[in-house]
């Protein structure tokens, strides 16, 4: 009897270690967008707005496993675009959002460009995000002549799907659109990706399975899921992972694939790399405390040529890819650049 008290006393803490990384598991690959959790910013008069700037919304089925990606549209002109951001920042303390407004014309309303357009590009949102997050990025962009297209990740928005997937079925999805696209008459021989945070690897891990990708902007992204999830974790949802232990988190991690049931080896985001031609501009906080600047240094070691890799000292992972004036004429300099040097057949 007392051999078998000591035996299941040693098996209640394996046990409940084994629970937690299968509910952890579970937690980690529900799609966002069934959760109930609200995101950072979302209720804020841009993001309500966002809808107003498109001109054409669709859905696409792709897979498997099968999911609805919704899609929206927003086409070149001229926006009347304004945008303004306060940042300061206290000795020794994070940076602090003062005030963030953004106004610009309704998509019925806007200039139209007689130009063609200078190319197409997606945006990916980040976790819990969706399309019209990354809204006034594609109109910034849309003012420089490129033709944009925003994505609902799948389990995101208005995208359907029963798991995420940390990209082995999401980059998949980004393929799938272009075809879409390319179905209604668009020429998509080449295009551009903007990605942020989760969108961000999304975008590396498409790049690498689809040459169509001649070039990528990736704001923070993480290097890998496995290190990813609980750094991210620990630092923004620090109530649900307080106990945590390391080793759960591991186990958790080798139970997420066969749960979703994708395979690990098509979220590598390291090998996407070294398959793609497509040079990255990879933009970190030094600050970014949710996914360390270590995940793009570590990118960018497996980089293709004329990747650049661009550490801000001040930003964290919220700030950085508001600096949407700091960085437009950057980020649009580079897809036009990545353009003309493919359309020259470098």
């Amino acid at each position: 009897m007392r051999r078998f008290r000591i035996a299941f006393a040693a098996f209640v803490p394996l046990a409940l270690a084994g629970c937690v990384s299968s509910m952890l598991a579970r937690q980690v690959v529900t799609p966002p967008n069934q959760s109930g959790a609200k995101a950072m910013f979302s209720d804020s008069q841009i993001v309500k707005r966002a809808p107003t700037a498109f001109s054409q919304v669709g859905k696409v089925g792709s897979g498997p496993p099968a999911a609805d990606i919704a899609f929206a549209v927003i086409e070149p002109g001229d926006y009347g675009f304004e945008y303004d951001l306060a940042i300061s920042q206290a000795p020794g303390r994070e940076p602090r959002i003062d005030r963030l407004k953004a106004s610009w014309r309704p998509a019925g309303e806007v200039v139209r460009t007689a130009r063609p357009s200078r190319g197409t590009l997606l945006l990916l949102h980040g976790y819990m995000q969706d399309k019209r997050f990354t809204t006034p990025w594609a109109i910034r962009l849309a003012q420089e002549g490129f033709r944009c297209v925003l994505l609902d990740l799948r389990g995101h928005g208005d995208s359907s799907g029963e798991h995420i997937s940390f990209g082995a079925f999401e980059a998949a999805d980004v393929s799938t659109v272009l075809d879409e696209l390319g179905r209604l008459g668009w020429d998509v021989s080449q295009v551009g990706l903007l990605g942020i945070s989760y969108g961000a690897s999304v975008a590396l891990l498409a790049a690498g399975r689809d040459a169509r990708v001649v070039a990528v902007v990736a704001f923070e992204p993480f290097a890998s899921a496995e290190t990813a999830v609980p750094e991210l974790m620990r630092a923004a949802f620090a109530a649900r992972a307080r106990g945590i232990s390391d080793s759960q988190f591991a186990a958790a991690h080798r139970k997420q694939a066969r749960v979703a049931g994708f395979d690990w080896a098509d979220a590598d985001i390291p090998a996407a790399l070294a398959r793609t031609r497509a040079p990255v501009l990879f933009l970190h906080g030094e600050r970014d405390t949710w996914l360390s600047p270590e995940h793009s240094s570590r990118l960018m070691r497996h980089a293709p040529a004329g990747s650049v890799l661009k550490l801000l000292p001040e930003d964290t992972h919220v700030t950085l890819p508001l600096r949407i004036e700091t960085f437009g004429r950057e980020v649009a300099g580079w897809f036009g650049a990545a353009f003309d040097s493919t359309s020259r057949g470098e």
